[in-house]
C-alpha cells in the first residue's frame, strides 16, 4: 500500500515539473488580430521564446482569488470570469503566469533555458497586460 502511495506522488511531481515548462504560441487570426496562447489554435502559431515559469499558476475561472492577489493591482487584468472569450481568458491566463513566475526564460540555440535579464521580463509583462486590454476590449468588456 505504501509503495502504491509513493509512485502516486512521484507520479504527480513528474506531471507538475512538466507542465511548468509551457511554450507560448502567437498567431494572427483572421479577424487581424494577435493572439497568444499555450496552446496552438492556429497551424499559422509560432512558438515563442518565452517560456512560462510560473511559481503560481493563474486562477481557474470561477475560484476566488488569494489574499496575495486581492491586494495587487493587476487583480481586475488576471481575474478571469466565464464570460470572458477564449482570447481573453488566454491573455490573462498568461499575465498571471508571467506575474506568478519567479522569472521568465527564453529557450537558446542549444535548447537551454536563459534567464531574461529583468528589463526584458518587465517588457514581456507589459505586453502582457497590453494583450489583456486588448483581448477583452474586443469582447466588449474592459478589464
Amino acid at each position: 500500500m505504501n509503495l502504491r502511495i509513493i509512485v502516486m506522488l512521484l507520479a504527480a511531481l513528474i506531471m507538475s515539473t512538466a507542465l511548468a515548462d509551457t511554450p507560448i504560441y502567437k498567431w494572427v487570426g483572421k479577424d487581424g488580430h494577435v493572439h497568444y496562447s499555450t496552446v496552438p489554435r492556429s497551424a499559422d502559431a509560432q512558438q515563442l521564446n518565452i517560456m512560462n515559469r510560473a511559481a503560481n499558476p493563474a486562477p481557474a475561472a470561477g475560484t476566488a482569488p488569494s489574499a496575495a492577489s486581492t491586494s495587487s493591482p493587476d487583480q481586475a487584468l488576471t481575474q478571469v470570469s466565464p464570460d470572458d472569450s477564449p482570447a481573453c481568458k488566454s491573455a490573462k491566463e498568461t499575465l498571471g503566469r508571467y506575474l506568478g513566475a519567479s522569472y521568465l526564460y527564453t529557450l537558446g540555440k542549444d535548447g537551454q533555458k536563459q534567464k531574461l535579464p529583468k528589463d526584458q521580463q518587465d517588457k514581456a509583462i507589459t505586453q502582457a497586460r497590453s494583450a489583456v486590454t486588448r483581448a477583452c476590449a474586443l469582447q466588449g468588456t474592459q478589464p
